[in-house]
Formats: C-alpha cells, sequence, structure tokens
C-alpha cells in the first residue's frame, strides 16, 4: 500500500496569496521585525501539525511557504539593494 498523499496542487489565487506571504515575510526580515529562523520554526511546526492530522494540502502549503520564505533570493535582494542605492541620501 502507498503511504504517500498525491501531490497537491495549488490554484493560481492560492500560490498568489502565498507568494504575496512569502514577500512580505521576506521584507519584514529584511527590516528586522522577524527573524528567518522563527519563520522556519513555525511553518514547520504547521506542517507537521497538519500533515499528523492528514491534510495534505495544507500540509504541503506549509511546506512551501517554509521553503520559500527562508530560500535567499539573489535576484529580489540584487533588485532591492540596487533601489536603496537610488534612494536620496538620508531618506532609507
Amino acid at each position: 500500500m502507498n503511504d504517500e498523499s498525491p501531490m497537491p496542487v495549488f490554484t493560481g489565487a492560492e500560490l498568489a496569496l502565498a507568494d504575496t506571504v512569502i514577500l512580505l515575510m521576506k521584507v519584514m526580515s529584511m527590516h528586522g521585525i522577524i527573524d528567518s529562523a522563527a519563520i522556519l520554526t513555525v511553518f514547520k511546526d504547521l506542517e507537521n501539525r497538519y500533515r499528523a492530522q492528514s491534510l495534505h494540502t495544507a500540509s504541503a502549503m506549509a511546506e512551501y511557504l517554509c521553503k520559500h520564505t527562508t530560500e535567499a533570493d539573489r535576484e529580489t535582494l540584487v533588485r532591492t539593494r540596487t533601489l536603496l542605492d537610488d534612494l536620496p541620501s538620508g531618506s532609507a
């Protein structure tokens, strides 16, 4: 018997909402409002709790959020650094 759950498929709206949460958390992390390690802990806890309750889609979404929130996004960091460099001095 196969113990693995089927691969969840997220709608475009679900992914857009998840990516918005990821972006907000990355911005808060860059400004020192939240800690990256805390983000990882929270999403891993949610993922494990949902998996224990056989909420496969919810656990997959928690895993997606954890992975993409804590991954370094070089393109975003470079773009953000460029935008900050372009600000007049004293604005940041």
